[in-house]
């Protein structure tokens, strides 16, 4: 009998997972599924949208599979719109509960486990109840039916999950309730394995939640918030209008991925700066519209199409797209770039420019110059409140924009903390070694002499009224109390500027003009991909 290897790369299929397969490619649920076994006995359970590779063979089939189950099934709209492929995968399951590739434990398919939210919800509402992220719903209910009567369990679940209320009417508030309705979609608990149709068999990823987390290395907590800090960082210190970005991004409403081939109806759409801010591109009010796989999968790369379009944005607004720090490389090579594989060389190389300028702006910071660095930010635009003409929530185009001063306590809160979490960003981001980034250049290193000089002499013309903001943003201080001191040192809502502010920014921007000029993108590198593709 011929034994079949399963996975690959530094992970064992647990042997647990390899007979849930089995069963799974056994099960008439799955009957007709494209190559699920292949003549020799093997297992066929992975297939990928990739064109070059080999799981694209039967990729098509599959998906046109998935398309029928879901109609099958009644589920409203086409192809695989509104998530029809994953809410069919947990309505067609055999068991409801599948195996971990990896820990080989048996884990709900749909939303059974609370989230933060929720917890924090249960605990402010039942402070007795012992609750953790992760815990299963039916846990909590028999820890209620020690503290509360029946009715007041029903009346707290039906407020709390009313698209179940058919459910609990049928089999009351119960595990079998959740374990029936756990397809559908809610905000406080969290699936056992998210969905991954068609390029899995059984439409989920092989990894549960906590394992995928523990064990994949892009999805340690520790990298997940290295993430959120890179994000933040590269949010706050881009030019542009953050809070007007941010106003149009909170618009976003149903609407289709505009990534070609997929096209996907969402009932909210993940918008997508077309300049990635990463490569250190401006903050503005200029998205795609994408699906949230589409939009994670991008990552800081752009296309020749979105090269294209910010062209055009540049045509029509007189302005440039690119944050001061980028500008002279991006100008340098915008109107070169031929291709996607050329694109792919150009982000790469505005990557490296914008970690030597958030590592120029932490020696600033190390060296006194917070209030300068601070007027960077323009925490005054938390005080405006936008509002879009003819506003196409599934595209966010609009033909025209104002905005109201809304000078309140709750937005001059926010000012205030906008400067704290850019400057704490700023330091988790640099207490990432260079190493780690893997850069394709040594923009930072190659050009210390020139950094410290520069640095050297905007520190020399700092003001001792600056000194009240070096203590402000004393990293051993808490939140609110660097909050309050910002507040305090604001002038009219305003960082105040010095004399001699004008003449450090041009030192700056000469600095970062001179570099990027300097800086040389080597395509044949990229060029190597086309000919292997």
């Amino acid at each position: 009998m011929v034994t079949h290897k399963y996975g690959r790369g530094k992970f064992e299929t647990n042997p647990k997972y390899i007979a849930y397969m089995r069963m799974i490619v056994t099960h008439p649920n799955y009957a007709g599924m494209p190559n699920a076994v292949s003549q020799d006995g093997r297992i066929n359970w992975q297939v990928s949208s990739g064109k070059t590779t080999s799981f694209y063979t039967y990729y098509l089939e599959r998906r046109a599979w998935w398309i029928a189950k879901a109609d099958s099934l009644g589920l409203p709209g086409k192809s695989d719109e509104n998530d029809r492929f994953t809410i069919a995968a947990r309505i067609i399951h055999p068991t409801g509960y599948r195996t971990c590739r990896l820990c080989g434990e048996d884990f709900n398919v749909g939303y059974f486990y609370l989230n933060h939210a929720f917890c924090v919800k249960l605990k402010n509402d039942f402070p007795q109840l012992d609750v953790s992220k992760e815990q299963p719903i039916d846990d909590v209910i028999e820890q209620l039916r020690q503290l509360v009567s029946e009715d007041t369990i029903e009346a707290y679940f039906l407020e709390c999950f009313p698209e179940r209320a058919s459910f609990f009417t049928r089999f009351g508030v119960t595990k079998q309730a959740f374990e029936q309705s756990c397809y559908l979609r809610t905000y406080k608990l969290s699936p056992g394995f998210m969905g991954n149709p068609p390029d899995r068999l059984d439409g989920f990823h092989d990894y549960h939640g906590s394992c995928r987390k523990n064990n994949d290395p892009g999805r340690f907590d520790e990298n997940m918030r290295s993430y959120s800090h890179d994000r933040r960082s590269f949010e706050w210190w881009a030019e542009g209008n953050w809070a007007l970005a941010d106003a149009l991004y909170n618009k976003a409403g149903p609407g289709r991925c505009s990534i070609p081939n997929c096209g996907k109806m969402l009932e909210k759409i993940s918008p997508d700066h077309i300049g990635p801010l990463a490569c250190g591109f401006k903050q503005l009010p200029l998205f795609a519209p994408t699906c949230q796989n589409h939009n994670s999968a991008k990552n800081r790369r752009f296309t020749l199409n979105d090269v294209k379009i910010l062209l055009n944005y540049e045509t029509v607004t007189a302005e440039s797209v690119a944050s001061w720090q980028i500008r002279a490389h991006w100008d340098k090579y915008k109107n070169i770039v031929s291709d996607d594989y050329q694109t792919k060389a150009f982000s790469n190389s505005l990557r490296s420019l914008q970690d030597m300028y958030l590592r120029i702006l932490w020696e600033l910071y190390l060296n006194g110059n917070a209030r300068f660095l601070a007027t960077i930010l323009k925490p005054e635009y938390a005080l405006e409140q936008y509002h879009f003409e003819n506003l196409d929530i599934g595209t966010l185009q609009f033909t025209g924009v104002y905005s109201d001063k809304k000078i309140t306590n709750s937005r001059k809160s926010l000012a205030a903390r906008t400067v704290r979490i850019a400057f704490e960003a700023l330091t988790e981001y640099v207490s990432k070694p260079i190493e780690r980034r893997k850069m394709v250049r040594s923009d930072y290193q190659e050009n210390q002499a020139l950094i410290t000089h520069t640095v050297q002499k905007i520190s020399s013309l700092r003001a001792a009224s600056d000194n009240a903001w070096n203590e402000a943003l004393h990293p051993l201080l808490g939140a609110s109390e660097k909050e309050k001191r910002i507040s305090a040192l604001f002038l009219f809502h305003k960082v105040p500027q010095n004399e001699t502010d004008t003449l450090c920014r041009e030192l700056l921007q000469n600095m970062f003009d001179h570099i990027g000029r300097s800086a040389e993108i080597d395509f044949s590198r990229y060029e190597l991909q086309i000919e292997d593709a």
